[in-house]
């Protein structure tokens, strides 16, 4: 079937007020507001980490050792580095970054999943639970793939990377919602996407230019010590949004209809799977 611009963009909002909606704009929030946090936690423990290996100094012998030297203007920044991040070792600093685009990945699954609830009013634990683990190892490796393939396609030509991009946006929905495995989701997003190429490649351009015009906008608003926070709210609505205009999309091209429409449940064909 058809992806309808208008209708889309309709239904993305309508599914965002839903309960499932904000749930996931919740969980998005929650994440992307914590992130900072491992980030700092990461690189204080890090240059402690690198002190301890290149001359055996703690924070505090770098201290005494400044202002015996009477660089005394130095000490802010080390206070700082104390101060900054969580009170954990350089290993447990690594592994939390690490895992970071794990985390991510779950929560588009989830999100998906969510969105695309059949019940507005009610959070749908069971169509987000049921093969969870599955569908998100399958998601994982079928997104690390398209990420290959769509970034030797820009480093060869740009267009074709675009392009490649713009054709795997129901990679995690084939998962999630339909039950594809790895290469079948590719193929079959693939083929979804190509039948709606204009309609498609519109939705990309407004998401973008949400995207440039939320920051744009976000980054205009004086709000001092909390102006991060702000704009990673604002960062993660848009990012919720997107993910809100995909299912959407998805769900039209597959068949289904209005706000409370969702695609065949996880594990089982729609008609386009193999």
């Amino acid at each position: 079937m058809s992806v309808s611009v208008g209708d889309t963009l309709e239904d993305a909002v309508q599914r965002l007020l839903t309960v499932p909606g904000l749930l996931v704009v919740a969980l998005f929030l929650g994440f992307r507001l914590t992130n900072p946090v491992i980030y700092e936690t990461f690189f204080a423990r890090g240059i402690e980490f690198a002190l301890r290996e290149a001359g055996g100094y703690t924070v505090r012998e770098l201290e005494a050792e400044l202002i015996e030297r009477g660089y005394s203007s130095a000490l802010p920044l080390l206070d700082g580095l104390t101060e900054t991040g969580m009170d954990v070792s350089f290993p447990v600093a690594v592994a939390m970054l690490a895992v970071l685009p794990f985390v991510a990945e779950l929560l588009h699954v989830v999100g998906v999943r969510a969105l695309a609830a059949r019940d507005p009013n009610s959070v749908p634990v069971e169509e987000i639970t049921s093969g969870l683990g599955g569908a998100y190892v399958k998601s994982l490796v079928a997104n690390f793939v398209a990420v290959v393939l769509i970034a030797l396609g820009t480093l060869f030509f740009l267009v074709p990377g675009v392009a490649l991009l713009i054709l795997f946006f129901f990679v995690r929905h084939r998962i999630a919602l339909a039950g594809d495995g790895i290469f079948e989701s590719l193929s079959q997003s693939y083929a979804l996407v190509e039948e709606n190429a204009v309609p498609m490649v519109v939705l990309a351009v407004v998401f973008w230019l949400s995207w440039a015009v939320a920051t744009f906008v976000a980054g205009l608003v004086p709000l001092g010590d909390l102006s991060g926070a702000f704009n990673r709210a604002v960062e993660t609505g848009v990012i919720v949004f997107g993910i809100s205009l995909l299912t959407s999309a998805y769900l039209q091209a597959v068949g289904g209809v209005g706000a409370q429409a969702s695609a065949a449940p996880a594990g089982q064909s729609d008609g386009l799977g193999a």
